[in-house]
């Protein structure tokens, strides 16, 4: 028998041209694999570009509370209310007090129409609605102007240094100056969770000279004992020297 001439191997088109040859099953097999390979190099690296995004974006927000709380103190003899209030040191990120009925830490400053970019008070990494911005379980605007029955929290946590009360009438307020170059506000570390439910290993911390930079959760390990893990919930007294021992470690290792 004739040998196929290595024309009549391939398939002709209806134009009498030769028609293109299809993959076969392993070439699709090994382009596939390739692809997945490529994703999987690439998948870890845009998910740290988007933290490190995220981490700059919750960095310029801590400025932006700076530069209010640096105006307020201007207008009010270099008070600033930055401290904890209630029982606990852990209450130290609220805007409004539905039990109050008060405008409260962070709150003070929208009284002051230095509030007037709210989502500066927030981080765009935080994924639990009680600590984001206008969702059902925290509503903007707070108090009476949108639902005086909710209270209402800032997505930072202040110094718990000085109890600040609800009712600030006759009560001096800590100077901005005496904070010097200390920390004085952060990512939210009332708990371990909202650690985790943010940046995950590790802290956002502005400081009074208008400073703002990371911190790694490693700095929060003293002598075997990992101090985010320290204060828990539900919010108590006993965590009180937790709440301050935090906020002295983001100081010494700047």
């Amino acid at each position: 028998m004739r040998t196929m001439s290595r024309r009549a191997r391939h398939s002709l088109a209806p134009n009498g041209r030769s028609a293109p040859r299809a993959f076969t099953l392993v070439e699709l097999l090994v382009v596939i694999g390739i692809i997945a390979l490529l994703i999987s190099i690439l998948l870890p690296s845009l998910g740290k570009s988007r933290e490190q995004a995220r981490r700059a974006a919750c960095l310029s927000n801590l400025r932006q509370v700076h530069q209010a709380l640096t105006l307020y103190a201007n207008d009010n003899r270099d008070q600033v209310p930055l401290g904890w209030r209630g029982p606990f040191k852990q209450f130290n990120s609220m805007v409004y007090s539905s039990t109050a009925k008060e405008y409260v830490l962070f709150g003070r400053l929208y009284l002051a129409n230095l509030m007037t970019e709210p989502r500066a008070f927030y981080c765009g990494a935080e994924n639990d609605p009680k600590y984001q911005f206008n969702t059902p379980e925290n509503p903007w605007p707070p108090g009476p102007a949108g639902d005086p029955t909710k209270n209402v929290q800032s997505g930072f946590a202040m110094n718990p240094e000085f109890k600040i009360p609800d009712n600030l009438l006759g009560s001096p307020l800590p100077r901005l100056a005496r904070f010097k170059s200390r920390a004085i506000v952060s990512d939210l570390m009332n708990t371990e969770r909202h650690v985790v439910t943010r940046h995950g290993d590790g802290l956002n911390v502005l400081y009074a000279d208008g400073a703002a930079q990371w911190q790694n959760r490693s700095i929060f390990v003293i002598g075997g004992v990992d101090y985010l893990l320290v204060p828990k919930e539900p919010f108590a007294a006993t965590y009180d020297v937790a709440m301050d021992r935090l906020f002295t470690l983001m100081e010494s290792r700047r």
